[in-house]
């Protein structure tokens, strides 16, 4: 093949994938990731010259890992090259192997990290578009070949996407025999990372040793097997489909919190359900935290449990928490009762709890009035006065406790009480109880206790009031959200606990 006919076949090849997937519009900026490898330095010449066709501007960037002494040459390399073509220069200099460290994670990954993020904030800054990157169909076979053998979900088999968000990968559908072909005719230079010649890695392995044995036996089998993953996109796209009505149905969440209704996905087919929990990890932590099949595994678990209470830890700090029919994700630290919380009272007053969850009222009324005995507000309660003198004590609950709730004869414990109430568990634990000796009268918000009817012989009564704070309030509304993206379509609550800052039950949206 001559030097005119690869550059043509390749420049062909990229302008058809810009154009099926709508890469680039005229008058947009594009920021170009480049290495010095072949790859990028393909990308950075084959998109110069459809720059003045399809009339976009770029931005050459380039990211020093500091990983190999000659690191600098590399950049140096880029900029030769940026500058040959007229194109401005951009480049970030990293300790990725401190990064990693600090990170906990491969120097493969940080590097990943680093380049995007640096890739990002030029974007922004240059009022750019998009940002090309220089994948091509053989890191796309590649990646099916590593995901095969560590396993693998059907979206993880459908390799790597054209096009996700702003980054765009125009060679995504040209080989790497065709790339080096096109810069050994047109003469064209680019560095070689020895590190890349090596088998130490997995892709590497794949790259250097395996494909070059699959290719004696089957020289065309990077078109058939790319014919293949675009039948598996196929049918992933279907299966997107039903998850995605799912996800919007049944899960919902804002910047710090991922609520799931457990129902909903206890009835749906494990597939759709998985893949809606998955999507949702990573529409709620970002692409930088890494979701594998023993995360599902253990979400689906507390999901599908007859336990209705149920705590676990996942990567990046996110807490899971189950809450009788809510699964709760959450990047804030688990809510417990503040310390050993013990107060007495010698009189009426307006008392805080701490944490500043709740303000109770106690005042002292003249008058008894036989209508005030029934409790039917469960956020204000009246007590015979001089049945239950002051001092009255409030405290959170401690292991062992027992309470006589109004209307039951006889004692039961406080926990199974608030169990048998669907209070969840972190709500449990920062109920203030008010208490006259060692007798519960009141479950703010909750349920009354035995303690000090009122009656037609009642001279004064205590009235007590929850007078602001969040009452836990059962309401069965079952779930709906419009969106899952539109933080002001999400649902009120899933048919459990809802924490309101007022006493009045609000219309579900």
């Amino acid at each position: 093949m001559n030097t005119a006919h690869s550059k043509r076949s390749l420049l062909n090849a990229v302008r058809t994938t810009v154009q099926e997937y709508r890469m680039i519009e005229g008058g947009t900026g594009v920021i170009v990731g480049v290495s010095g490898g072949p790859d990028s330095v393909a990308l950075l010449h084959i998109l110069h010259l459809l720059s003045s066709e399809m009339k976009f501007w770029m931005v050459v960037a380039h990211v020093d890992h500091g990983l190999r002494p000659e690191s600098q040459d590399d950049a140096n390399f880029v900029k030769g090259i940026a500058e040959k073509l007229g194109v401005e220069f951009r480049i970030k200099t990293a300790d990725v192997r401190a990064l990693a460290s600090g990170h906990g994670v491969s120097l493969e990954e940080a590097g990943r990290r680093c380049r995007y993020t640096f890739f990002e904030e030029l974007r922004s800054s240059v009022s750019a578009e998009k940002i090309a990157t220089a994948h091509h169909m053989d890191d796309e076979l590649e990646t099916f070949f590593l995901r095969v053998c560590r396993g693998s979900s059907l979206k993880g088999l459908c390799g790597i996407s054209a096009a996700r968000g702003r980054i765009i990968r125009p060679m995504i559908k040209t080989g790497r025999p065709e790339i080096l072909r096109f810069l050994e005719d047109a003469g064209i230079p680019f560095r070689i990372d020895p590190t890349n010649l090596q088998t130490n890695t997995d892709r590497n392995f794949i790259r250097n040793r395996l494909f070059p044995v699959i290719t004696e036996r089957f020289p065309g089998f990077r078109k058939t097997l790319g014919r293949t993953i675009n039948t598996l996109r196929g049918e992933e796209g279907f299966a997107e489909e039903v998850s995605s009505n799912l996800y919007s149905k049944a899960i919902a969440h804002t910047d710090d919190e991922l609520i799931i209704d457990v129902k909903a996905l206890q009835k749906a087919s494990v597939i759709p359900a998985s893949r809606a929990i998955m999507s949702a990890l990573y529409d709620f932590s970002g692409s930088d935290v890494r979701w594998g099949q023993s995360h599902l595994n253990l979400i689906m678990k507390v999901l599908r449990s007859r336990n209705p209470s149920s705590m676990a830890v996942l990567p990046d700090g996110i807490l899971l928490l189950r809450e009788y029919d809510v699964l709760r994700l959450s990047r804030n630290k688990p809510d417990v009762a503040v310390g050993n919380f013990k107060m007495s009272l010698a009189g009426p007053c307006m008392v805080e709890i701490p944490g500043g969850l709740m303000t109770l009222s106690f005042r002292l009324l003249e008058e008894g009035t036989q209508s005030l005995s029934y409790p039917q507000d469960p956020n204000e309660v009246y007590f015979d006065a001089d049945q239950a003198p002051f001092p009255i004590t409030l405290r959170f609950p401690t292991p062992g406790d027992r309470f006589r709730p109004w209307g039951l004869k006889g004692t039961r414990k406080l926990k199974k009480v608030l169990i048998d109430m669907k209070v969840p568990l972190g709500v449990r634990r920062k109920l203030p109880l008010v208490i006259k000796g060692e007798e519960i009268m009141w479950i703010p918000g909750i349920r009354r206790g035995q303690t000090a009817p009122v009656d037609r012989h009642t001279r004064r009564v205590l009235q007590v009031s929850l007078v602001r704070g969040f009452p836990p309030i059962h309401v069965n509304t079952g779930f709906h959200s419009e969106s899952r993206h539109e933080p002001g379509n999400q649902p009120f609550g899933f048919g459990t606990f809802f924490f309101l800052d007022s006493f009045e039950i609000p219309e579900v949206v």
